[in-house]
């Protein structure tokens, strides 16, 4: 039976290479391509399609690898095809029926469907085979009914819709694209799901619409933010709770929580360090430490340091009552 079988594969192989050597001779096929390559010792090309694997499948995998493969796959070349796709559909059977559309050229290796997915290949406005999106929408489920809102091309659905959501594309009355040009998605910029904080990083393209209705002005502010605060406190709930000296480390997630606390003192922009002093008279915060033990303290540099809103303010407090000690000097009259 083995040798049956040895005697229909050596056959097969000698029909191949003898329908090769014709195809040469007409210029069809160059099959010194196979010269240089090594004679296999495994099992051969011309067996393994015999036993009814897939020619192609088969070619894709081993012509590369063996003089034997190279020479008996010679002949499953398709004509006109490129050498990336030179046996057309690696797996045929996975290129028709309900379970291919065009969208999954997208995903499946390239020679699994190679020739039929060119067919599907769409073009752009002069014709041309398109280079982006070129087999129209990635997810089409994702694109079509109650599941798509336009709002959604700001983010990622503009790559798996990328068919689709140019369709939705507004455009101002000179044919550019308007700064919003999605309508917002209703389900995320509008009531509870809505909080302008996420303007920052989430919803800026989602709910371009309503972002642009929630940049705050701070002109009545005596010290407005500094930086970007157009959306206010990126953390509200944290920043609620926040002491002005906390601002140092948390201006940028605060801004609007911290803009009130910014004092114009050099090196003192948020006040006080929360610092206790631990004394024999007692526990003492900046204020009441320099109450009792005087503000002679503040020559010290680390209490000058921690405690330099308050340091400040019994500075200009001293400067003041030397100046109001000070007799006027009013000349005499001539």
């Amino acid at each position: 039976m083995a040798s049956d079988r040895s005697l229909v594969v050596l056959a097969f192989g000698i029909a191949a290479i003898i329908v090769c050597l014709a195809n040469a001779e007409k210029g069809d096929i160059d099959i010194s391509i196979c010269e240089n390559m090594t004679e296999s010792n495994t099992t051969s090309c011309a067996e393994k399609i015999a036993n009814g694997d897939s020619p192609s499948l088969v070619c894709y995998r081993m012509d590369r690898r063996h003089k034997e493969c190279c020479e008996t796959c010679l002949r499953y070349r398709v004509t006109g095809e490129t050498e990336a796709c030179r046996y057309g559909d690696g797996e045929p059977s996975k290129c028709t029926g309900k379970d291919f559309q065009p969208s999954t050229c997208y995903y499946r290796e390239y020679q699994t469907c190679c020739q039929t997915c060119r067919q599907y290949v769409k073009t752009d406005t002069t014709g041309k085979q398109r280079t982006q999106c070129k087999y129209g929408d990635r997810n089409p489920d994702k694109c079509m009914g109650s599941r798509f809102h336009p709002g959604q091309c700001y983010n990622k659905e503009r790559y798996s819709c990328c068919e689709t959501c140019p369709k939705y594309i507004r455009k101002d009355r000179n044919g550019r694209d308007l700064e919003c040009k999605y309508e917002d998605n209703p389900k995320s910029c509008r009531g509870k799901n809505f909080d302008e904080s996420t303007c920052y990083w989430r919803y800026r393209g989602e709910c371009c619409h309503a972002c642009r209705r929630r940049v705050r002005t701070f002109g009545v502010l005596k010290s407005p933010p500094t930086g970007d605060c157009k959306y206010g406190d990126r953390r509200p709930d944290f920043c609620k709770s926040l002491d002005p000296y906390d601002c140092n480390n948390n201006e940028g997630s605060c801004c609007q929580t911290c803009a009130p606390f910014q004092l114009t003192i050099k090196g003192c922009k948020y006040g006080d360090f929360p610092i206790i002093f631990d004394t024999d008279e007692g526990i003492f915060d900046c204020t009441d430490y320099l109450a009792v033990y005087g503000p002679e303290q503040c020559e010290d540099s680390l209490i000058r340091d921690k405690c330099c809103h308050t340091c400040w303010k019994s500075e200009k407090t001293k400067n003041i009552s030397l100046l109001l000690a000070t007799p006027l000097h009013i000349p005499d009259e001539e």
